[in-house]
């Protein structure tokens, strides 16, 4: 026996076609429900799909959260990624994800603080470099936004940063379909991976030390 599929908040009829992204973005914080589930804002952004959810799950993720609090956002940026790689025309996410949630009012005190920004980057985004945000173009675009995601979930000190910001660039490439973003994400990537590789090398430059200072004390 199937289940029937979580009832979606009333949404805008103008919601998905005619209003711009920051202001549908603005307008989740004013719900009278203390709590932002992720249901809400696949209601919210209806046929935008893949790239405003993962865009706004990765501003969230971006905030200062206790430890283990990007994991929260991380599994479903790397589900919807993996439906982009596979093709998917709609959103899906499991019962359990959509009921995922965060605080409104700490949703309204982040999304104010980088408005102004989100509102300059939204006006700079078109739809450009098209070969770069087709079919094929987004099975890479969502292949490497897993592999983003699970970086940015991982303790690395201040590792969250790049990968989130990454993630950020990709998703506004994807909605806004424009192959510029998609460009600066690809350099956010690269950067992330450089940060991660001096951070493993530094790792191992330690323990050799390490393990040369024990056996000095050995011998």
């Amino acid at each position: 026996m199937t289940r029937a599929p979580l009832p979606m908040p009333p949404i805008d009829d103008q919601t998905d076609a005619t209003r711009r992204f920051s202001d549908v973005l603005e307008s989740l914080g004013e719900g009278a429900d203390p709590k932002l589930t992720l249901q809400e804002l696949v209601a919210a952004f209806g046929e935008r799909g893949f790239g405003a959810i993962i865009l706004v799950l990765s501003l969230l993720a971006l905030l200062p959260w206790p430890p283990g609090g990007k994991a929260v956002f991380a599994l479903p940026i790397i589900l919807m990624s993996l439906e982009l790689a596979f093709q998917r025309d709609t959103v899906w996410l499991p019962r359990w994800a959509l009921r995922a949630s965060v605080s409104r009012a700490a949703y309204r005190s982040g999304v104010s603080r980088i408005m102004k920004l989100i509102r300059r980057v939204e006006a700079l985004t078109r739809p450009r470099l098209h070969y770069l945000t087709g079919e094929v173009a987004d099975i890479v675009t969502g292949l490497v936004c897993v592999v983003l995601a699970l970086i940015m979930a991982l303790p690395i000190p201040f590792g969250d940063a790049l990968p989130g910001i990454a993630l950020v660039l990709f998703a506004m490439g994807m909605m806004q379909r424009d192959g510029a973003a998609i460009i600066l994400g690809v350099i956010a990537t690269a950067a992330c991976g450089l940060y991660l590789f001096l951070i493993w090398a530094t790792v191992v430059e330690v323990a050799h030390h390490v393990a040369g200072w024990f056996a000095h004390l050995a011998g």
